[in-house]
């Protein structure tokens, strides 16, 4: 049996702590036994208790006195005040005790002279035994104590405590709550060197059966003049593994249901990197593939190909800009946002993909988040952080990429489509090498079709960081025709975002990013962001020059402003065209665009609007309006308007979702002015094989686009990290990966699934303690470093452990007491499991130790200031054995010692 009783306690010091909080106002009464309200029942030291307060996992603070009485067990009251942090005042002179219960409007007095307690459920009488008169003051019976506060103390005295049951609402749980949540968000926990976790083993294997995303519509469409057509659509994603390596493949049907887009790609992703030998490669992918972009020549492209390269994944071929692209299905819109900013808007494609090219970047850290939305109000999140300064190649790296598509052709045509005449195949190498911290060189070839005739490039750059500023000088030749020489700044002085441009164009040079129009070009953009009041406001401004060869001379100003808070953002884009030469440019004029994101009254809203204030085409362009509401945990209603002055016309629809647990269903209708309607059924479901249990589950997450994590949590009684023979698994254990709190709790197996997980993103797994109920269990790690790739399941097991405590006096090298010196426990792994400070009277004390062996020792800091040894202890064991370590005292050692001793 374990008693949790303090080492250090003494009745007289606790009462003189009772006194220093509530002042000589807290009462010692003695009175007869036999009275109304004390029973028959004397206090003894036979009887006397020392309890602590404990409500899930957490302990209050403060030991809490009691006794054994002939009805039960009673607790100080002055002691529940002080745990509990209750306002009640004991009155000694008046014999009473006034304030309020966890309420203002929960009014508490107990009248001892009137022998009566009220509050507001009315008065009542105390009745003999309520109340007993103890050397330390009142002891309450705990069931009328319970039945005053409204929640169950349990007196739990195996354990020398008291389980605080069924009051989760109340104010100091709900403190205890927000502290440990805040805790869980110290920058501390996200110092982790993960190279120190344990690491989940996920080795590719010749087979692992795919994750399927699906989604199936059937719908109607009928247009004036037209017969009515019956849609019938389908979208298939999947991702598994087969032959040791990771493959997707998209499925995609026409209007009438018949295959029309097959896309596929086996590809392996190791960001460690180490395949193809010599060629250290990270990614290797074959099938539909993307080429990243270069300054001068040619853009990111997407078609059936190859890919390969050391770069790390995920990152992009421009220092300041961007391309972010997706799977958009069919019926979907995407908002793009950068650093919640609202950057940009796009609807529905016919190629099923989302490209947002070109996406400025700030200098610093570049947050990308893109929202899509579909039409029967789902809402799916994709974010990228993009950090902009210092390179990370380092001095000596050497980073490349090869690849070779046919452009925009799928590597399976089921359609036989003819092929554009004025693209491909292309193809293209880009070198990369860091010469020192701040400088960076690149070297590339490109070969590509542009308007039907192939064109052959070099080009090269430099990218130097100078103080709070990034500088790229590039120059490219297209082989047999012209050049073309581009600078550019991007750097930030104090809260001041800016960017330069020029480029200068000799020769025939053309090229995808450069028009054969364009002779010249040079732009200027500052950002910033405005206080007004607690509302911050993104601005920015810019101006842009540009030359033609025919003498056309085009000047463009522009500038943009956003306000966000918690449930709105609104952006609003200004520009000004001014052509000047032979012709007048068909965008000159004044444009204004909108976009809005809000909420009112539970009701998200979405809206854009585009308005042309001056030049061809004035008045009022285009405008849509969505409006979004959740009628439930697991129900939607979306209503959404559009309108297109150009045409004169205007659309309507309004759906409805339904979450299921395993699936969604959605509807919709639609109308517009020209007489048009229809209607829409929609069937969004995701299935995989089951990683707990065997077998295929369904879901409505994205099981194929995403990672997952197949959890088992044990009891680790022998504290060695591995599940054993009769250790237990447990259930209702919740588990988070990374900062985020999931809805994975486990079964009767121990069993769970977090999905949703980032792909070949590093995540750490591992319980969440809030969800232990026994405050004696721990969990028995920091968690498992998960790289999870889309559609597979990495098997992962977490150990819960008992745990225990270890304790000792701290003394200096000349044996005084020491205080104020942290102290740490390290694990076997030489992983830091805890840290404390020790007390001012050198005693230290490390509480909920899980099973283990461990080492104490100074933190380095400390041990270097002391000029003392960092080593305290030999490793010792915390276990079923010995579950309190009593160092007794601990002396710490010169430096010098240590350096003789390894001598």
């Amino acid at each position: 049996m374990r008693l949790n009783i303090p080492k250090r306690f003494s009745a007289a010091a606790s009462l003189a702590a009772a006194f220093a909080v509530f002042g000589a106002s807290v009462p010692a009464l003695a009175q007869s036994p036999g009275t109304a309200t004390s029973g028959g029942w004397e206090a003894n030291d036979d009887d006397f208790l020392l309890l602590e307060a404990k409500v899930k996992r957490y302990r209050l603070n403060g030991e809490i006195r009691g006794y054994q009485t002939d009805r039960g067990v009673c607790f100080d009251f002055a002691d529940i005040i002080q745990s509990f942090d209750i306002p009640v005042r004991l009155d000694k002179k008046s014999r009473r005790a006034t304030g309020w219960l966890f309420a203002e409007d929960q009014t508490f007095t107990i009248d001892r002279a009137s022998n009566t307690v009220q509050n507001v459920n009315g008065a009542e009488k105390l009745a003999n035994g309520d109340i007993y008169d103890t050397p330390e003051g009142w002891c309450i019976d705990s069931k009328v104590l319970s039945r005053w506060f409204g929640v169950t103390l349990k007196p739990d005295l195996m354990n020398a405590a008291i389980r605080i049951e069924d009051g989760d609402d109340l104010p100091f749980i709900a403190a205890i709550e927000r502290k440990s949540r805040a805790a869980r968000l110290r920058p501390k926990r996200a110092t982790f060197d993960l190279s120190k976790l344990d690491q989940a083993e996920m080795p590719y294997r010749s087979w692992r059966t795919p994750s399927v995303d699906a989604v199936v519509s059937v719908g109607v469409d009928v247009r004036p003049n037209r017969a009515t057509q019956l849609e019938r659509r389908y979208e298939l994603f999947s991702s598994g593994e087969v032959a040791g390596a990771s493959f997707d493949a998209r499925l995609a049907s026409d209007r009438q249901g018949v295959p029309d887009s097959l896309r596929l790609r086996a590809y392996k992703i190791d960001p460690e990197g180490g395949m193809l030998g010599p060629l250290d490669a990270k990614i290797v992918a074959l099938g539909d593939v993307e080429t990243p972009t270069a300054s001068l020549t040619g853009q990111t492209a997407v078609g059936r190909g190859a890919y390969v390269s050391n770069r790390p994944p995920g990152r992009g071929g421009s220092f300041s800009t961007t391309t972010l692209r997706g799977t958009l299905p069919a019926g979907w819109d995407a908002e793009l946002y950068r650093n919640g900013q609202l950057l940009a808007y796009q609807g529905d494609r016919a190629d099923g993909r989302y490209e947002f090219i070109d996406v400025e970047l700030l200098f610093g850290q570049n947050a990308l988040e893109v929202v899509l939305y579909g039409p029967q109000g789902q809402i799916r999140r994709e974010r990228t952080s993009l950090p902009v300064g210092l390179q990370s190649i380092a001095p000596g790296e050497f980073q490349y990429w090869a690849g070779i598509v046919e452009q925009d052709r799928d590597l399976i045509d089921l359609r036989d489509r003819i092929q554009d005449p004025m693209t491909g195949w292309r193809g293209g190498i880009g070198l990369e090498r860091g010469f020192d911290q701040r400088t960076m060189g690149s070297f590339g070839l490109q070969s590509i079709v542009l308007g039907g005739v192939r064109r052959n490039y070099a080009e090269a750059s430099v990218l130097r960081s100078v103080g709070p500023m990034l500088v790229e000088l590039s120059a490219a030749q297209e082989f047999g025709r012209g050049r073309a020489y581009m600078g550019k700044a991007l750097g930030k002085i104090g809260k001041i975002n800016f960017q330069a441009d020029t480029l200068w164009v000799d020769g025939g040079f053309e090229s995808e990013l450069v028009s054969s129009k364009r002779k010249s070009e040079h732009s200027f953009t500052l950002e910033s962001s405005l206080k007004l009041g607690k509302i911050t406001i993104p601005v920015q401004a810019g101006v842009a020059h540009s030359a033609e060869r025919d003498g056309t001379k085009v000047t463009e100003v522009s500038g943009r402003a956003s306000i966000s808070g918690r449930n709105f953002a609104l952006t609003t884009e200004l520009s000004h065209v001014q052509t000047d030469g032979i012709r007048i440019g068909p965008n000159d004029g004044t444009r204004l665009r909108l976009l809005a994101n809000t909420r009112v009254a539970g009701v998200r809203l979405r809206g854009e609007a585009d308005f042309k204030l001056s030049g061809r085409e004035k008045g009022f362009r285009t405008a849509s309006l969505v409006a979004e509401k959740s009628l439930n945990g697991f129900s939607d209603l979306a209503v959404r308007v559009d309108h297109d002055a150009t045409v004169d016309r205007t659309s309507g629809e309004i759906a409805y979702v339904r979450q299921f647990e395993d699936f969604s269903l959605s509807s919709g209708l639609t109308a517009g002015t020209d007489g048009s309607f229809g209607g829409r059924v929609s069937l969004n479901f995701s299935f995989g094989p089951n990683p707990t249990g065997g077998g295929i589950r369904f879901s409505r997450s994205k099981l194929a686009r995403t990672g997952q994590a197949s959890v088992t949590v044990f009891r680790d009684d022998n504290g060695d990290g591995r599940r054993s023979a009769g250790e237990q698994v447990l259930e209702n254990v919740g588990v988070e990966a990374g900062f985020r709190t999931t809805e994975s709790i486990t079964n009767s197996n121990g069993q769970t699934v977090v999905d949703g997980l980032k792909p070949y993103v590093p995540v750490v797994v591992g319980i969440d303690e809030a969800s232990l109920d026994d405050p004696f269990l721990a969990a028995g790690s920091a968690g498992v470093v998960v790289t999870p790739r889309p559609g597979v399941a990495a098997q992962i097991e977490l150990a819960v452990t008992p745990t225990g405590e270890v304790e000792g006096m701290l003394h200096s090298v000349s044996d005084v007491p020491r205080g104020g010196v942290r102290l740490e426990l390290v694990n076997a792994k030489g992983a830091v499991a805890a840290q404390i400070a020790s007390e001012f009277d050198g005693f230290f004390l490390f509480d909920r130790v899980p099973y283990g062996t461990y080492r104490l020792q100074v933190l380095s800091d400390d041990a270097d200031i002391l000029d003392v040894r960092q080593s305290l202890s030999q490793p010792f064991t915390i276990g079923r054995e010995m579950d309190i370590k009593r160092f007794g005292v601990v002396r710490m050692r010169p430096a010098a010692a240590e350096i003789a001793l390894s001598q």
